[in-house]
């Protein structure tokens, strides 16, 4: 009886986790919607207000919603965030390396030079929501992403590298989708190599939720997500200035 209250609860936990992933995706855009329909979206610095003022709305329900857990992280990690990123670092090189020559296969051998749709609409919002973009890139979707894909799930498991792999696969499964106009199975088998991406989006996914189980603490998966998104707009940016 116990172990079975113990998958039960296990259960609910993963069910609430992909709950939370759900409302995250429904909810952002109707916030983003109620925002632009103010006429402050006719200006750019307006339009670029609309975006984070929805934005810093998201992140403050989920603030809320894990109240707790960021409270008593962020005590442990101003004393312990020396030992804990020298802890977490090596796993973030290491995703980072194998995101970037996966990357490099896919784009330029597979793909013909073609970008992942995640990074193409990256791209796009960078150029047109500058100001946005790089608070919105840097900022709130490490902490967002870090809440709802690594913390939900945190209390249904107790090893390590099936919580990595799940929580870790299930990010990439969420950027992999940006480039999926239709699940129809025949589209998806046509458009393969869009799911190759679950490779370079994974490892990194993988290597944030190793870092969090590791310490058991979220800014410590926060951080490296910071540092990674932090890198991908820096080489957005120079990309963008020097036409590449």
């Amino acid at each position: 009886m116990e172990l079975e209250n113990k998958n039960l609860n296990k259960i609910m936990v993963i069910l609430r986790g992909l709950g939370l992933i759900f409302l995250y995706v429904v909810l952002s855009p109707l916030i983003l919607k109620i925002f632009l329909s103010t006429p402050l979206k006719n200006s750019f610095i307006g339009l670029n207000l609309l975006y984070l003022m929805a934005e810093l709305v998201v992140l403050a329900i989920l603030l809320v919603i894990f109240k707790k857990r960021v409270s008593r992280d962020f005590k442990d990690f101003k004393k312990n965030y020396k030992k804990y990123l020298k802890t977490v670092i090596p796993y973030w090189i290491i995703g980072f390396v194998i995101m970037l020559f996966s990357n490099i296969i896919i784009n330029i051998v597979i793909s013909n030079g073609s970008l992942a749709a995640n990074e193409a609409a990256n791209r796009n919002i960078l150029t047109k929501l500058p100001i946005y973009s790089v608070f919105a890139m840097c900022l709130f979707a490490p902490i967002c992403e870090e809440l709802i894909f690594r913390a939900s799930f945190k209390n249904a498991f107790k090893n390590i590298i099936w919580y990595s792999l799940f929580t870790g696969l299930l990010f990439a499964g969420m950027h992999v989708a940006t480039g999926i106009t239709s699940w129809n199975p025949a589209n998806l088998i046509a458009n393969w190599k869009a799911l190759l991406y679950f490779i370079p989006y994974g490892s990194v996914g993988i290597a944030f939720s190793y870092a969090f189980f590791k310490t058991d603490n979220i800014f410590s998966s926060i951080s490296l997500h910071v540092i990674h998104n932090s890198l991908t707009v820096f080489f957005l940016i120079i990309a963008f200035l020097t036409g590449a």
